[in-house]
């Protein structure tokens, strides 16, 4: 995401608890080095290692206006989910994290 335009990332905060999981982190949505767009969680945290996040881009939380990208593969440090190639992402203003067991949004990131 280095040697782009500024104005053309988006980046969010994160700061959640949610009763068995607290997640800290920023997310930056932004130009993949390697093509495409891609989703970065940097300097993530998640206490709970057991759960399984589900990554969505969504417009204002709603997950039935949103994209799945996927599982986030680590739990601490720095996490790359690629955006499928030809999404136009301009819609999107938050990314939501889902707990794919229990199915209850963990956290909503705004953009």
């Amino acid at each position: 995401m280095d040697g782009q335009d500024p104005a053309d990332i988006k980046m969010g905060n994160v700061d959640e608890e949610e009763s068995s999981v607290v997640v800290h982190g920023t997310v930056i949505l932004g130009i993949d080095p390697e093509g495409g767009e891609a989703l970065l969680f940097k300097d993530l945290e998640v206490t709970n290692s057991k759960v399984k996040l589900i990554a969505y881009l969504a417009i204002d939380g709603n997950l039935n206006k949103s994209i799945e990208l996927g599982e986030l593969k680590e739990n601490r440090g720095t996490v790359k989910i690629a955006i499928p190639l030809g999404t136009d992402t301009s819609p999107y203003n938050t990314v939501v994290l889902r707990d794919q067991k229990s199915k209850k949004k963990v956290a909503v990131i705004e953009l």
